[in-house]
C-alpha cells in the first residue's frame, strides 16, 4: 500500500512531460544574459589585469558567508575579453538550442567566474541568472523551440528524463523560497508596516528616473501598493499549489516585475525572474497558443499568396 502511494506520488511530481516549458524558460533566460553579457563586454578592463580589484583579492571583497570556496575564474586575466566572448557565444548557442547539457554548464562555470572575479559588479539579475542557469542546464531544455527543431520537424524527441523532471521542480521551489524570503524580510522594514515602504523609492531620484512626485497628494496609492507587494511575495508559495489562483498570481507578478524594470530601469533582472514563470503554467495552455500563433501564421501566408 505506501509502495502504490509513493508511486502515484512520484509520478504527480516527477513523470510530467514540461519540455515545452523548459524550452521557453530557456529562450528567455538565456536571451537576457545573452544580452547583458554583450553590454558588459565594453566594460572588460574591470576583469582584466587592470582591473580595481585585484585578482589575489578577488573573493575577499565578498561577504564571508558568501565567499565561494573555489575560486572560478580559472583563465588569466589577460584572457579575459577572449573567455568572455566564448561565454557570449555559448549563451547565443543556448538560446537558439544548439547547446547541450555539458556546454551548459561550461556556460555556467564561466558566468560564475566572472561573477566571482568582480563581486562589485555583480547585479541581482546575475545573481539570480546564473543560478536558474545551473539548474537549467540540467534539463532537456532544448527539445523545442530551437533552430534544431525548426528544421527536423519530424524529428522523434525523446522523452524527458527523471534527472530534468527533477531540477524542473527545484526552480519551481527555488522560485518559491525566492519571493517567500524576500517577503519576509521585508517585514523587518518599519515602512513596509507603516505603508511607505514605495514612497522612499518612488520619491528617491536615485532610484526612479522620473518624477512622480505629484502623486505624494495621493498616499493611499502607495499604502495599498506597499501591502500588495507583501501579500504577492510571502503567498505566492501558496498561490503556486492552487489551480485557479496560480494564474492570477502569476498575472500580477507580469505587471509587478514589468513595472519594476521600466521604473527602476532593471528589466534584465525582471526578464529573469518572469523567465521561471512559464514552468508554472500547464503544457496545454501552452500547446494551445502555439497552435494559435500556426493558425494566424498559416492565415497570414495564404492571403499573402
Amino acid at each position: 500500500m505506501l509502495s502504490l502511494v509513493y508511486k502515484n506520488i512520484s509520478d504527480l511530481i516527477f513523470n510530467v512531460d514540461n519540455r515545452k516549458q523548459l524550452s521557453l524558460m530557456r529562450i528567455f533566460l538565456c536571451g537576457t544574459l545573452f544580452y547583458m553579457a554583450c553590454s558588459r563586454q565594453l566594460n572588460m578592463d574591470q576583469y582584466g589585469e587592470l582591473s580595481m580589484i585585484a585578482r589575489g583579492e578577488a573573493l575577499a571583497i565578498y561577504p564571508e558567508f558568501y565567499r565561494p570556496a573555489i575560486q572560478f575564474f580559472f583563465w588569466p586575466d589577460a584572457w579575459a575579453s577572449q573567455v568572455h566572448l566564448v561565454l557570449i557565444a555559448l549563451l547565443f548557442l543556448a538560446m537558439i538550442g544548439l547547446s547541450n547539457r555539458i556546454l551548459m554548464l561550461i556556460t555556467w562555470v564561466i558566468a560564475q567566474g566572472f561573477i566571482n572575479r568582480n563581486y562589485s559588479m555583480l547585479f541581482g539579475a546575475d545573481l539570480i541568472g546564473t543560478l536558474f542557469l545551473f539548474y537549467l542546464a540540467w534539463t532537456k531544455c532544448h527539445d523545442h523551440y530551437s533552430v534544431k527543431t525548426f528544421f527536423k520537424k519530424n524529428v522523434i524527441q525523446p522523452a524527458a528524463d527523471i534527472i530534468s523532471a527533477v531540477f524542473y521542480r527545484l526552480m519551481q521551489l527555488q522560485l518559491m523560497v525566492i519571493y517567500a524570503y524576500t517577503g519576509f524580510e521585508k517585514l523587518k522594514g518599519t515602512t513596509w508596516w507603516d505603508g511607505t515602504a514605495l514612497w522612499t523609492v518612488f520619491a528617491n531620484p536615485q532610484f526612479i528616473g522620473y518624477d512622480f512626485i505629484f502623486l505624494r497628494t495621493f498616499p493611499l496609492f502607495f499604502a495599498i501598493g506597499t501591502f500588495i507587494t507583501l501579500i504577492f511575495e510571502i503567498y505566492f508559495p501558496a498561490a503556486m499549489f492552487l489551480n485557479k489562483g496560480r494564474y492570477a498570481w502569476l498575472i500580477m507578478g507580469v505587471f509587478f516585475h514589468l513595472g519594476i524594470g521600466i521604473l527602476l530601469s532593471l528589466m534584465p533582472f525582471s526578464m529573469v525572474m518572469l523567465s521561471v514563470y512559464f514552468l508554472f503554467i500547464n503544457g496545454k495552455y501552452i500547446i494551445s497558443f502555439e497552435n494559435f500563433v500556426i493558425k494566424q501564421f498559416n492565415r497570414f501566408r495564404l492571403r499573402q499568396a
